[in-house]
């Protein structure tokens, strides 16, 4: 009796695949659901707090428009205290108070403006204001200071080649002639294209000028003021 081939197992008739969207969608439906939900209420959470800001500033810029007082610009200041416009607004009362010979209440102004605008981009502004009212309150050391401070600080700024003709003033003033003529020389230098070029190149020439009259002169070799005479042999 001859024995039978053992019947080979049934192939399945299609692979199974490595992912089943259906099973994985009935599996997982309720946090595709609420995960999708959040991203929809984050989205237009940012979007409505975009507009609010947006809307925001535009009143304060809106109310600082519309100022023309110290306390016009203070009202933008209470109302809308991080705003581009706030910092505006200090920048004005400095300028107001300065105007008026107030140099401690515009100090204030110009101060409380730096401190709480870091990232201001007029905060260079702010830092010359308080560079002008030193020099007006006869503080020239000071005044100079600040003025270096803005140059090396702000050197990428409108303001650099203001405050280094500035700094180079006040050096000739102290009697340094030849540091002022420098820094002269290096506005025309660094800033060609700067209102303050023409004026400093001028001014770096007349000290040039004024240092070669005043340098010593090298003195004269010594000479005999009469001519040499003749050695004569007596006479027999």
């Amino acid at each position: 009796m001859t024995s039978q081939p053992a019947a080979q197992p049934s192939q399945p008739s299609q692979p199974l695949s490595a992912f089943d969207a259906e099973i994985f969608w009935a599996l997982h439906k309720q946090k595709i659901i609420i995960g999708i939900s959040l991203l929809i209420v984050a989205l237009l959470g940012g979007s409505v707090y975009l507009g609010l800001q947006a809307v925001k500033a535009q009143k304060a810029e809106a109310a600082f428009a519309s100022a023309d007082t110290i306390e016009g610009w203070q009202s933008v200041i209470r109302d809308f205290p991080n705003s581009i416009a706030a910092g505006n607004s200090y920048l004005r009362i400095g300028s107001k108070l300065r105007e008026d010979g107030k140099y401690p209440e515009s100090d204030t102004a110009y101060e409380s403006f730096v401190q709480h605008f870091p990232k201001h981009p007029l905060l260079v502004a702010g830092y010359m204001g308080l560079a002008a009212n030193a020099e007006l309150e006869n503080h020239p050391d000071k005044a100079l200071d600040e003025y270096k401070e803005v140059a090396t600080q702000f050197s990428s700024t409108y303001m650099a080649p203001m405050a280094l003709f500035q700094q180079a003033r006040l050096v000739e003033a102290k009697g340094q002639l030849k540091d002022a003529q420098q820094l002269f020389e290096s506005i025309v230098r660094r800033y060609p294209e700067s209102t303050f070029s023409g004026e400093a190149g001028r001014r770096a020439g007349r000290l040039a000028d004024r240092l070669s009259q005043e340098s010593p002169k090298p003195a004269p070799s010594a000479q005999s003021s009469s001519s040499p005479t003749s050695f004569k042999s007596p006479e027999p």
